[in-house]
């Protein structure tokens, strides 16, 4: 999710508080900025590049203790604007907005870390319509009462368990479709990036990378991808240094052997992410005739960019 959508999280989960939900109000602002604070790994990005982004992104940021020093140091700083603060139920409600960060990014595709390792369900999109609109409804809807809070956590409940059981649903009736042709070894599905009732999958079988998206209300799919395994492609990777980074980055990713001239390309794909006919995030190794290593690009986001690894340091 996208930090405007979560601090309209973090304001919807302030109007618990029994306050109107109101930026003049500092509970309101703490849950806010709460929610939007663990995307300050954003500035990775600025000082150095999407390399290193990437790779920490959702990580130590949303971790439980980077949470509370968030939390303690934006109520402080609002402790020194509004007068008659109420310093333990500002930064009761600032933690609950910077933990709802983290909690709705486990629920998505990409995950994020809690305590020291990435957790994910792959249930929720990236921009899910429904949790924004019970956000929406807490913050405009004043007459907050227990039949108010109750039916928002009910809703969000449900509407989560849903996801997981379409999730499920889909993960067996595609380990159903494909275990006639192929030896499966494992089934991955995530949620479209926008549409409700379609999940995109990778399965990973003896021989093959299979991407496609699978469509839960016509019981349909779409491969947009067979690629056959070159295991000894994928070791070699794995012994450079963009192959130890996707190794990291990537749950799920691809190697394939392209021949160039005397030498020849390895190129590497997170599976997870196909925009626009592209995987989203790529990597180039050159290697000589003799595949050594002349050369390692991290391309993320798109093809054209180029970010040079030094294969001696990573």
């Amino acid at each position: 999710m996208d930090p405007i959508t979560h601090g309209v999280i973090g304001l919807g989960i302030s109007a618990f508080s029994g306050d109107p939900v109101s930026l003049m109000n500092p509970v309101s602002l703490g849950a806010a900025l709460g929610a939007m604070s663990p995307d300050v790994d954003a500035v990775t990005r600025i000082l150095f590049d999407d390399k290193v982004y990437l790779k920490h992104h959702r990580g130590r940021s949303h971790s439980v203790p980077f949470l509370a020093v968030f939390s303690v140091v934006i109520t402080a700083g609002l402790s020194l604007v509004y007068p008659d603060f109420n310093f333990l139920r500002v930064l009761a409600f600032t933690f609950l907005g910077a933990l709802s960060h983290t909690f709705f990014d486990i629920l998505n595709s990409y995950g994020a870390m809690l305590f020291t390792k990435k957790r994910k369900l792959s249930v929720l999109m990236l921009y899910d319509p429904l949790i924004t609109a019970v956000a929406l409804f807490l913050i405009f809807h004043q007459n907050h009462n227990v039949y108010t809070y109750t039916g928002a956590a009910a809703a969000v409940s449900v509407y989560i368990l849903l996801r997981l059981l379409m999730r499920l649903k889909v993960q067996k009736n595609l380990g159903q479709i494909f275990s006639n042709g192929y030896r499966i070894d494992r089934v991955c599905v995530m949620p479209a990036l926008m549409a409700f009732h379609k999940w995109d999958f990778i399965i990973n079988t003896r021989s093959h990378d299979l991407v496609g998206q699978y469509n839960l209300l016509r019981g349909s799919f779409l491969i947009r991808r067979k690629l056959r395994k070159n295991h000894e492609a994928r070791e070699l990777m794995l012994s450079t240094s963009l192959g130890r980074y996707f190794n990291e980055f990537s749950p799920n990713f691809h190697v394939m052997e392209i021949p160039k001239g005397q030498g020849c390309d390895l190129k590497v794909v997170d599976l997870r992410y196909f925009l626009r006919g592209e995987f989203m995030h790529n990597g180039l190794v050159e290697l000589d005739q003799h595949r050594n290593v002349l050369a390692s690009y991290f391309m993320p986001y798109r093809i054209e960019r180029k970010i040079a690894l030094n294969e001696q340091t990573g």
